[in-house]
């Protein structure tokens, strides 16, 4: 019987940080992990003095539901955040103190698989995971009472548990839940629970145990149908108007063992919901449960019953609902799930299209942070990591999202193999590594040295530097030792591109950006020998990709697709006396394209800053709001609510990677700027965009100073604009054909 015994420090609010020696037990219901039940814990215990506080220390994995006397302690769902759970463990804490009555109480759970047992197929493997095991958790209720003496409540052989109603749950298929088995009041007290069986003590997942300190997963939008249609004698189609994560709560009156199949998807199909769709990657066996499929079995009370999934999440616009019952349009209702970042940015402009296309945006992000930044919410749910580092930006614009990077960076160090490699996705069960997968490289493992660097350059953070810094050196230096003469040939190239752009050209624009990204970092630490060296390294990179890719006689590079252009801007890589001939370059191939996207995911990170940062910002604004294929205006014009997965929307249609325009809104439109020489917004840049197809724009943004606005809007032949500077922060406004103005602190209206 493995105990365990340590000290950790963790805080609550209306808590001062406190030294908490954990003890008990970790605790499960059995060793099979192909048991599909959902188990019920509870223990009754007794506190027999007036309580000054009581607070509960939770790590249950995959997933928990905890009660105190019947009542759920948190609102959130999907507890506990997904890491790699041999490396690390997250544990979350919560004031129960209210919960609490003197005399009896009674602690109850239910756990869920999650992603710790994975019971269902796909390429992924993860029913293979190396930590794959049975649901488990750990508790420890400090009771601390007014005369001041403390008790604590753990998890051990005492706890008593079962199984209820829940016959299956799983992240990628769904669940089953038969509400003949409910056993009512389980979780309170005075139920009788003398047929239960006594818990089982285990071991620990193996990882280290740290509080979460991202915000948990939440409901953070009710959506009703927009419409429901029969479309056969026992099937509904209810139509949620809007593409999102998350799950629908149902209603229903019926008779006992009926059986109501929710089925979710993203598109129709002659009518009905495409069940093929985005299913390339399930492999399931016989009797498995359907991909994206909750079933509900009624209880027959005859009274209305609900039902809300509790183990899982889906991507969806459509629900197909077969039930021999009777339903309305009122049946169910949609639950978007996401990590509950409060806000810190918003957009908003005279274009309607450009709204669109805003809101677009934060929807698909919403939609792919939960726990982990991820690519889609239905058929993968996974940490791609060129998908977290390309879209960072948007979520630090949007949300006050860098808690749940921080915490993301630390699973790419739990990912990362001593010598350095890091997988294509984060947490990895073991896939990702080999120099053969396609995944390994520089444009897909960079996420680790750029999103510490957003970190440092939104949030002033240089805790994240020191902690990653070793991390991010050891990966460049993998880097350094598989390229052939400074170019790296390895890894994914411009995903989803509709012209292809070599591999080579993209991944040591990457490698070179990781090593300028190294130099910077060293010189925020003051490791000067760092900084000499790995400046050093970007300037071999840097002409080692000149030498392979840039002619000097005609100052061209061979490589022109609109991708390759815009990648030599973006990354500094272009001779200053090739600048501009690169951009008109750019500019013509996205003219002669009818202003049309062909390039993929890098694409879409580089072409707009390249065009609007060199005197292209019109062309940028035209390609992005045109309407025709390809491009996301014209996903948009044919009612699209999130943002897909590729240009003709054969795949997923809730990806958020190629939704970095949204932080161009920010920097280039409404032109807020971070000045990196003084990060966390000290000193910012104002730098608006003009652009005659807006009549006004304006963001605003929440920094760790204050708020900050930039809003403008024309008056005839002139622009007027407003700037609101944070106290303790100054901001220079840029404008073309003007002196640089410093702005202090305050309001600030100018006629421009």
């Amino acid at each position: 019987m493995q105990r365990i015994l340590f000290c950790l420090l963790c805080c609550l609010p209306g808590f001062l940080y406190a030294q908490v020696n954990w003890s008990g037990s970790w605790i499960t219901n059995t060793t099979d992990t192909t048991i599909t039940k959902a188990p019920f814990f509870r223990k009754v215990f007794h506190t027999g003095k007036p309580l000054q506080s009581a607070v509960a220390y939770v790590s249950g994995v995959g997933y928990h539901v905890l009660y105190v006397n019947g009542k759920p302690v948190t609102d959130a769902v999907l507890e506990q955040g997904y890491t790699r759970y041999d490396k690390r463990l997250l544990y979350n804490t919560y004031d129960i103190t209210a919960l609490l009555a003197n005399g009896d109480n009674v602690v109850a759970a239910e756990l869920g698989n999650g992603w710790y047992n994975v019971q269902s197929h796909a390429v992924w493997e993860f029913h293979k995971a190396p930590w794959r095991n049975t649901p488990r958790m750990l508790i420890n209720i400090l009771l601390t009472y007014k005369d001041g003496s403390k008790e604590t409540i753990v998890t051990d052989r005492s706890w008593k548990c079962t199984t209820g109603p829940s016959q299956y749950n799983n992240l990628y298929t769904g669940e089953i839940y038969d509400a003949r088995a409910e056993l009512p009041g389980w979780n309170k007290l005075g139920y009788n629970d003398a047929s239960w069986q006594t818990a089982l003590e285990t071991h620990s997942p193996g990882g280290v145990l740290v509080p979460q300190e991202m915000p948990s997963i939440k409901i953070i939008r009710r959506i009703k149908p927009v419409s429901v249609k029969q479309v056969d004698k026992d099937e509904y189609l209810f139509d949620m108007g809007q593409n999102f994560a998350g799950v629908v709560t149902l209603k229903v009156k019926g008779t006992a063992g009926t059986k109501v199949t929710l089925s979710y998807r993203e598109v129709l199909k002659d009518g009905k919901i495409d069940l093929a769709h985005n299913t390339e990657h399930m492999r399931s066996w016989p009797g498995e449960l359907p991909f994206q499929t909750d079933v509900y079995i009624l209880k027959g009370n005859g009274g209305i019953e609900t039902f809300t999934p509790q183990f899982t999440y889906h991507g969806f616009q459509y629900v197909s609902v077969k039930t021999d019952a009777k339903l309305d349009k009122n049946a169910i209702e949609g639950l978007f799930y996401s990590t509950d970042f409060e806000e810190a940015g918003h957009f908003t402009s005279s274009d309607p299209m450009i709204n669109k296309l805003y809101e677009a945006a934060r929807q698909s992000y919403r939609s792919n942070f939960l726990s982990i930044p991820t690519d889609c919410p239905q058929r993968e749910k996974n940490g791609w990591t060129a998908d977290a580092h390309i879209s960072a930006e948007i979520g630090l614009w949007n949300y006050k999202s860098a808690p749940g990077y921080r915490k993301w960076l630390n699973d790419i160090r739990d990912a990362q193999t001593p010598d350095g490699s890091i997988p294509g996705i984060v947490p990895s069960n073991g896939w990702g590594y080999d120099r053969k997968d396609f995944t390994f490289g520089p444009a897909w493992g960079s996420a680790l040295p750029i999103i510490t660097w957003y970190l440092y350059l939104y949030e002033g953070d240089t805790a994240a530097i020191r902690e990653n810094y070793d991390a991010i050196k050891k990966y460049t230096d993998l880097l350094t030792s598989e390229a052939q003469n400074h170019i790296f040939k390895m890894g994914l190239g411009d995903w989803m591109s509709l012209v292809e752009t070599p591999v080579p050209f993209t991944s040591t624009a990457c490698y070179y950006t990781d090593a300028v990204l190294v130099s910077k970092m060293a010189r925020v630490l003051g490791k000067d020998e760092d900084v000499t060296a790995y400046t050093a390294l970007a300037e071999k990179i840097s002409a080692a990709f000149n030498k392979e890719y840039y002619n000097t006689q005609t100052m061209q590079y061979n490589v022109t697709t609109a991708t390759a252009l815009s990648t030599t801007v973006y990354h500094g890589l272009v001779p200053e006396p090739a600048l501009t001939k690169t951009v008109e370059q750019l500019a013509k191939k996205i003219t002669d394209n009818h202003y049309h996207a062909d390039f993929g995911v890098l694409g879409t990170k580089y072409v707009l800053p390249s065009l609007s940062d060199n005197g292209h910002v019109e062309l940028a604004m035209k390609m992005l709001t045109d309407t025709g294929y390809a491009g996301w205006a014209h996903w948009i014009a044919n009612g699209a609510t999130s943002l897909f997965e590729d240009w003709p929307g054969e795949f997923s249609h809730n990806h958020i990677f190629f939704g970095d325009y949204c932080a161009w809104f920010y920097k280039t439109l409404a032109g807020i700027r971070p000045d990196e020489t003084a990060p966390g917004f000290k000193h910012f840049f104002i730098q608006p965009s003009f652009v005659s197809q807006l009549t006004f724009a304006k963001a605003d943004y929440q920094c760790r100073y204050g708020k900050i606005v930039s809003s403008w809007k024309r008056n005839g032949k002139q622009v007027m604009l407003e700037v609101e500077v944070p106290a303790n922060t100054t901001a220079t406004l840029k404008l073309p054909g003007k002196k640089d103005q410093l702005l202090q602190p305050g309001k600030h209206k100018l006629t421009i």
